[in-house]
C-alpha cells in the first residue's frame, strides 16, 4: 500500500532542483548543537592537559564545581562546606574563538560537552550550555546537517542522475516546510557510495516546537548512480 501524505507529481514537478558541492567522506566540521562546531579530529589522540589560568578554563572548572557543590542542609548554620576541586583529567578542547570555547569529555556516543562565552559587559567568562551524549551532526557555516530520505513511491535506478529526496529541517520552523530555504548540499562520490548532506537556513527568531513537515527536492548528480549505495551524511559516526 502507498504511503500516505507523500507529495503528488505536481508537488515533485514544482520542487527545488539542487547542484550538490563536491566534498570528502568526512565532514570538515560536526557539531553537538551545544556550542561551536569543531573538526572530527579534535576527538582524536589524548587530551592535552588545559591551562586553569585560562580564563575559559577557569569557567569550565567553575561550572563543574557547581555541579558538585553539596547542597547546604537547612538545619545547619553557617556557610556551606567548600566542594572539592574537580578534575580536569578526560577534558580536551575541541574548539575555541576569541568570544566563545567548547571543552568535552568523552568520546561519542557518551561525549559531554560544556560551552563557555565572554560575557563583554562583565569581561569575564560563563558557561551557557552543557550537552550529554547528544548526536553529533555535520555542520557548514554553523548550520547543522538536515535529514533526508529518498522518495518512498519511486525506485532509484542504477542510471539515475536525479534524486527525489524528502528533506526533515533540523532546526524547529514553526511547522513550516523548508521551501526556498534549502542550501546546496555536500556530495561525496566514492566507488561504493554516494553520500549526500543537506543543509537548510534557520528561521530568525523563536519558533514552536512542532514537526516539520517533509520537503520535497531534487539533487542533481555528476553522474549515474550505478550500484552505490546511497547514504543520509547529516549524522556523523565516529569509526
Amino acid at each position: 500500500m502507498p504511503e500516505r501524505g507523500l507529495p503528488k507529481e505536481r508537488a515533485w514537478e514544482r520542487s527545488p532542483v539542487l547542484e550538490p558541492r563536491a566534498t570528502g567522506r568526512v565532514p570538515e566540521l560536526i557539531s553537538d548543537g551545544g556550542g561551536l562546531p569543531f573538526a572530527p579530529g579534535a576527538l582524536d589522540g589524548s587530551p592535552a592537559p588545559l591551562q586553569e589560568g585560562d580564563p575559559a578554563v577557569a569557567a569550565l572548572i567553575a561550572h563543574l564545581t557547581s555541579r558538585t557543590a553539596p547542597k547546604r542542609s537547612r538545619f545547619k548554620r553557617g556557610p556551606a562546606p567548600s566542594p572539592p576541586p574537580p578534575s580536569l583529567a578526560g577534558w580536551r578542547l575541541l574548539a575555541r574563538t576569541e568570544e566563545e570555547a567548547l571543552f568535552g569529555r568523552g568520546l561519542p556516543p557518551e561525549l559531554i560537552t560544556v560551552a563557555v562565552r565572554l560575557e563583554r559587559r562583565r569581561a569575564a567568562w560563563s558557561c551557557f550550555a552543557e550537552s550529554s551524549a547528544r548526536p553529533l551532526r555535520a555542520a557548514r557555516d554553523g548550520i547543522r546537517a538536515s535529514s533526508w530520505r529518498p522518495d518512498p513511491s519511486t525506485e532509484v535506478p542504477d542510471d539515475a542522475t536525479t534524486l527525489r529526496l524528502l528533506l526533515t529541517e533540523q532546526t524547529f520552523a514553526g511547522g513550516q516546510r523548508a521551501s526556498g530555504r534549502i542550501l546546496a548540499p555536500d556530495l561525496y562520490v566514492g566507488p561504493e557510495e554516494l553520500v549526500l548532506t543537506m543543509y537548510v537556513m534557520p528561521l530568525p527568531g523563536f519558533k514552536a516546537r512542532s514537526p516539520n513537515p517533509e520537503t520535497p527536492v531534487r539533487v542533481l548528480l555528476p553522474e549515474p548512480i550505478g550500484p552505490r549505495e546511497l547514504v543520509d551524511g547529516a549524522l556523523y559516526e565516529r569509526t
